[in-house]
């Protein structure tokens, strides 16, 4: 398989197939399990390249050949003989490959990996963990991420891998799940966060596409993400990075200090990392700066930042010139008398919208350790933590306050005798500054591991057992106007008190005058409060595994097997703080709940040479789970997968794979939270406008508060997977692969839809089905109404939800990778790298009795790239080294499209242009201890693909692209001691 550095060079980069890294001077066989002889078990834990050449004996060259074939994969046994090596050299070759227990030698199996080592990382340009994980091919998916400060989990970054849900895709610290973010994603569920994993100490990332749970369990339905730490370091590496922005905001500094040495007769290692990113703001980027950029001209208004609004009428009371000038230094200095068309004039500013934060400001400190320590010939203890402490603040924009806030934000005002609407929007220099709204989460997690592995005497059985637990910690604060403190206040400044009520609305008699005044930051912050919630998860468990990598013969070679064992227990816990859902903020609301659960698997896999050309791969595993208080769920899965090679330089491959996914914590156990909705009151459509279209109905847009809660009786999602491929590998310079994935989901959870629920409410009103049902009682106790004798009667004021276990998605596309290298004598070595995920189909049936759709042709379900590509290109040449990396992702729906499909009136529904964008790389290496790089992100500059139709801020889709611009990075690198 192609393979860089297999020359009679020293150890260089690999560009092959496995993309298993081995660095000049840092590694020895940092990636290498124990294989159960002792004699390879001794040159494993022998990993510096000083140790294997002096008290070891072994010849630093030959070691290179033995990695070559290790990296070589299948043809390894050709490429030894080429070298000379004797054939016990072989016993090296067995490496653990993500998507098998089994160490074995060929690094491509019937699973298709993708490796992306830390070379990579830092030569592609990105900036950490995350930033490389959404670039891939595969991580079709659109996300709520960091830029999306207006959500529950502003400071989180997941990924969506072939564009399902990121709960989907598990997450893995050197084979060992990672525990749940606490907050719910979109108020829902549960997921892996990865801005939590400092780059320093990641040796490589292995992504493993489809069902995994065979070997893994719950989880991994869209794939498996596993993150390989650094295990052996040789001396002492000191790393300095800082950048910035052309457009400004979003500088950064990072101090990264890594080292390994040894402790007696074990090896230690250890790595800081500190980082700062400072945040951008809207404000701070010229296409998205003020409402002047919306596409739509007609919508180029300013915020209504202080607007008094007829009800009846449905326009604007002109405050007048003077008035706005007097307000005029809000939002610094923007504030001016501005006109909406159609509605009249009123105080604004067009820059309002700018104040929000597109990139938040983070400060990061991280700590990791591992440590070995030998147990005689044959055995280890070891042990492993990796802590992160991180404080990270997001700003959602601006606050705001209306008259009427349980009354749809309307009052009656007695003066001028007419329904109206009071609406202030807080700049920041009456609150006391940009920050002073922001959210602020204070999170702290961790990894660690500790057990022994080693081999039972001179058999060949080794085993694995370790104890592992994971846990994170966020401390969620933000300030927010108290509902009744705010009420009180703007009584006293303008308002008045209550005359009464006419027709359900509160009556005032309101000072205008008044209204039109400034605050003052004490003003404002007498009517906060600070929200604090601390919220947590772990995951802990015991796990014993068993392999033998010569169980038994078969015509093809050795029998290799492994067995794990695993016990363990998950938390849940976000206690919301009670006001929220007690509903004493104004205008907020948010999620809360708790619990535990217990779980026991047993797993088995075997590898089965049924001759020279056909391996087969067979895994087994069997999970319960134990919801405490609750319920307990089971699951059995299977892979089965092939592998035929009928030449060295060829291997065709096959898996059938079934998978399932536990219910999230959050769709179990969530308490009581709250939502904003609107619904279509269908009993009051048919009763009071029966001769009336439901599109046209009047209540067909009903604003309600919404209560959701867990559903203690889910079961597990369920999934099966299949796909195909082919690798060639004609010699160590070249290797291509092809593969087909499908995955089919059923029993997918989703919440109880409103829609539906409605209709159903309103057949039981109407007599169309019998109230007396179970049916009936359960959707009559959901929709809660006003009385008969109300203002306004059989008004729908609240609706409850839960998560159901109905809906099917599919979704099946095609990968390829390419790698190819050439040297050249005159102009240094060359190398190139590409990879390439199309979308072929992805379909979703929410309900049983709903058309299926296709989402790659609907986007107002989503917005999911249908394909992405990307390339790589290095040069090499004495002490220099340049990488240009490109990405190219697909045409995605405009959003007038997503209006069209949601069944809106809209023109012009098309796709938006292809995204390319360029991030380069030069790194200078002055002599073996000594580096210095520069980087470009985003080298064209290139902003999101326009879309006209796009007209809510920030102007283009931010779950799908970023506006940061180009970025600029400078790192040195400088190595104390160790071997060169």
């Amino acid at each position: 398989m192609g393979v860089d550095g297999c020359s009679d060079s020293a150890i260089g980069t690999s560009v092959g197939p496995s993309r298993i890294h081995a660095l000049e001077g840092d590694v020895g066989f940092r990636q290498f399990e124990k294989i159960g002889s002792a004699r390879s078990f001794a040159l494993r834990r022998g990993n510096r390249p000083s140790k294997l050449s002096g008290s070891r004996g072994v010849n630093k060259k030959i070691l290179s050949a033995a990695i070559c074939a290790i990296l070589v994969g299948p043809f390894g046994a050709a490429l030894a003989q080429d070298t000379g090596q004797e054939s016990d050299a072989q016993e090296l070759d067995r490496v653990i490959v993500t998507g098998s227990l089994i160490p074995q030698t060929e690094l491509e199996i019937a699973t298709p990996v993708i490796s992306i080592t830390a070379e990579d990382i830092k030569r592609q340009g990105f900036k950490d963990v995350y930033d490389v994980l959404r670039a891939q091919p595969l991580a079709t998916g659109s996300v709520q991420d960091s830029q999306f400060s207006g959500g529950f989990t502003p400071g989180a970054e997941p990924i969506s891998l072939l564009g399902l849900d990121p709960g989907f895709t598990l997450v893995l610290i050197d084979g060992r799940p990672m525990a749940d973010y606490p907050l719910l994603y979109n108020g829902q569920s549960n997921f892996v966060d990865l801005s939590s994993v400092p780059t320093a100490m990641v040796e490589r990332i292995d992504i493993a596409p489809g069902n995994q749970s065979a070997i893994y369990g719950s989880s991994a339905i869209a794939g498996v993400v596993n993150i390989i730490l650094k295990k052996r370091i040789d001396g002492t590496n000191l790393n300095f990075r800082f950048g910035s922005y052309d457009e400004g905001g979003g500088e950064s500094i990072r101090y990264q200090l890594t080292g390994g040495q040894s402790v007696g007769s074990g090896d230690l290692t250890y790595g800081v990392q500190a980082s700062r990113q400072d945040p951008i703001f809207g404000f701070q980027r010229n296409d998205f700066d003020s409402t002047n950029d919306n596409p739509n001209s007609a919508l180029q208004y300013g915020s209504r930042t202080f607007l008094r609004l007829s009800a009846t009428q449905a326009i604007y009371h002109d405050p007048g010139q003077a008035t706005c000038d007097g307000l005029g230094n809000l939002f610094n200095g923007s504030t001016i008398r501005d006109f909406r068309p159609n509605r009249g004039f009123y105080c604004g500013s067009r820059a309002e919208p700018g104040y929000t934060s597109i990139m938040n400001d983070e400060r990061s400190l991280s700590g990791y350790v591992n440590l070995t320590v030998p147990m005689g010939d044959s055995n280890d203890f070891y042990a492993t933590l990796l802590a992160n402490h991180n404080k990270m603040e997001s700003n959602s924009g601006s606050r705001f306050w209306a008259a009427g806030v349980d009354t749809g934000q309307i009052i009656f005002n007695q003066t001028s005798g007419d329904f109206e609407t009071f609406q202030h929007i807080f700049a920041p220099e009456e609150i006391g500054g940009i920050d002073v709204n922001n959210e602020r989460n204070t999170s702290d997690s961790y990894n660690l591991a500790a057990g022994f592995r080693g081999t039972f005497g001179e058999s060949s059985w080794d085993y694995d057992a370790y104890y592992a637990r994971a846990a994170y910690d966020i401390k969620n604060r933000q300030l927010w106007p108290l509902k009744a403190e705010v009420e009180n206040f703007f009584r006293e400044q303008f308002l008045g008190p209550q005359l009464g009520e006419y027709y359900g609305y509160p009556v005032y008699a309101p000072d205008v005058d008044a209204f039109y005044q400034a605050l003052t930051p004490e003003q404002y912050r007498s009517f906060n409060s600070e929200i604090r919630s601390d919220s947590s998860t772990w995951t802990h468990n015991l796990n014993f595994q068993l392999t033998n990598t010569n169980l038994f013969n078969l015509p093809g070679g050795p029998v290799g097997f492994a067995a794990v064992l695993q016990a363990g227990e998950q938390s849940w816990e976000n206690p919301t703080d009670q006001r929220v859902v007690n509903g004493l903020f104004w205008g907020l609301t948010g999620t809360q709940g708790a619990g535990k659960r217990t779980n026991e698997a047993l797993a088995i896999e075997f590898r089965l040479p049924v001759f020279s050309m056909l391996t087969a791969n067979v895994s087994g595993r069997y999970d319960q789970y134990h919801n405490k208080g609750v319920n307990s769920d089971s699951d059995f899965t299977y892979k089965v997968g092939l592998e035929f090679r009928p030449v060295e330089s060829l291997l065709v491959r096959g898996n059938y794979a079934t998978a399932f996914k536990a219910p999230d914590m959050a769709y179990v156990f969530a308490g009581d939270s709250g939502f904003f909705t609107s619904v279509t009151d269908y009993y009051r459509c048919a009763t009071e406008e029966p001769t009336t279209p439901i599109d046209d109905c009047t209540f067909s847009g009903e604003g309600v508060f919404g209560t959701r809660r867990g559903a203690p009786d889910l079961e597990s999602i369920t999934a099966t997977s299949w796909g195909g491929g082919v690798v060639w590998a004609p010699n160590a310079n070249f290797d291509v692969s092809v593969d087909y994935y499908r995955v089919d989901i059923d029993n997918k959870v989703n919440d109880l839809s409103l829609d539906s629920l409605m209709q159903l409410e309103a057949a039981c009103r109407l007599g169309q089905l019998d109230p007396g049902s179970p049916t009936c009682v359960d959707a009559l106790a959901r929709i809660g109404r006003s009385g008969p004798n109300a203002p306004v009667p059989n008004q729908v004021n609240t609706v409850l939800t839960n998560p159901i276990n109905v809906s099917k998605e599919e979704v099946s596309g095609i990968t390829a990778k390419l790698n190819y290298r050439w040297e050249t004598e005159r102009w240094g070595r060359f190398s190139l790298s590409s990879s390439y995920n199309v979308t072929l189909d992805h379909e979703s049936q929410q309900y049983p009795d709903d058309p299926v759709l296709d989402l790659l042709n609907e986007p107002f379900f989503s917005s999911e790239f249908p394909n992405i590509g990307s390339l790589s290109v290095t040069w090499e040449k004495g002490g220099w080294t340049t990488t240009l990396y490109g990405a190219r992702y697909g045409r995605t729906p405009n959003f007038a499209a997503q209006l069209t499909t949601a069944g809106y009136t809209a023109a012009g529904a098309e796709k938006v242009d292809a995204h390319v964008t360029f991030n380069g790389s030069v790194d200078y290496r002055f002599n073996d201890d000594v580096s210095l790089s520069f980087t470009v992100n985003n080298l064209l500059n290139e902003d999101p693909p326009h879309d006209r139709s796009w007209t809510s801020y920030p102007y283009y889709n931010g779950f799908n692209y970023n506006a940061f611009g180009r970025s600029f990075l400078v790192e040195v690198n400088w190595k104390l001691g160790g071997n060169q």
